[in-house]
């Protein structure tokens, strides 16, 4: 049994302007999230909400990364719904990769992440290793993920995408955690790790976070 589901991920980072706070509720509880879980291939969907980059975290859970290109998800994305049109304009500060998972380790989910996007060069592979990995040595650090952004996919033209500019983070660390103090506590330790001339540049894009919402795709779908 692995906290994560699936192969592959896709992970959206995102402000909302004030006066849209109330529809981009509405609209990712009610709609956006159950929408993207009736497609094949997508298990399960989170929302998380902090401080950091960006004040929101979405992750999406997927089979494989054929899920995220495939026809089914294009042509969500070419025909986005009114209420997605309106609510992705009022995005800010957006990022957003669609991943591979290449190390993935625990066996419970957090209330709390932390994501760390990786500087060239930093191969984070090692803290996966052995019986007991690094990455999740410390008290109340659930698990951890190592996704790898797929670049042509990321960088597919949808009509949606057309509607926010965004970056693609190329590596990320997502680290779940019982407690908020323990992701803090991990983020801080993870960037002391970082060779001193890339790590304000690392810091300056990671963020933590608390879990809003889970869900998981009906069984059937």
């Amino acid at each position: 049994m692995m906290s994560l589901l699936g192969k592959a991920a896709v992970l959206i980072w995102n402000d909302v302007i004030e006066t849209e706070r109330d529809a981009f509720y509405r609209w990712h509880d009610k709609e956006h999230i159950p929408e993207r879980l009736a497609l094949p291939g997508f298990l399960r969907g989170r929302r998380y909400r902090g401080s950091g980059v960006t004040e929101w975290l979405t992750l999406y859970e997927a089979d494989d990364v054929a899920v995220l290109t495939s026809p089914a998800y294009l042509a969500r994305l070419n025909d986005p719904t009114p209420l997605t049109q309106s609510t992705v304009r009022a995005f800010r500060n957006t990022a957003r990769s669609i991943c591979v998972v290449e190390k993935t380790t625990g066996a419970s989910t957090g209330g709390h992440a932390l994501t760390l996007p990786l500087p060239a060069g930093f191969d984070a592979r090692h803290l996966f290793e052995g019986d007991a990995p690094a990455v999740t040595a410390d008290t109340c650090v659930l698990a951890a993920h190592l996704f790898v952004a797929d670049d042509a996919a990321s960088h597919l033209d949808t009509r949606e995408a057309r509607e926010r500019a965004y970056v693609v983070p190329p590596r990320v660390l997502f680290v779940e955690t019982s407690t908020l103090e323990a992701a803090r506590r991990q983020l801080a330790r993870l960037l002391a790790g970082i060779d001193t001339a890339q790590r304000d540049e690392a810091a300056a894009g990671a963020g933590v976070f608390t879990l809003e919402i889970s869900r998981l795709a009906t069984l059937n779908h």
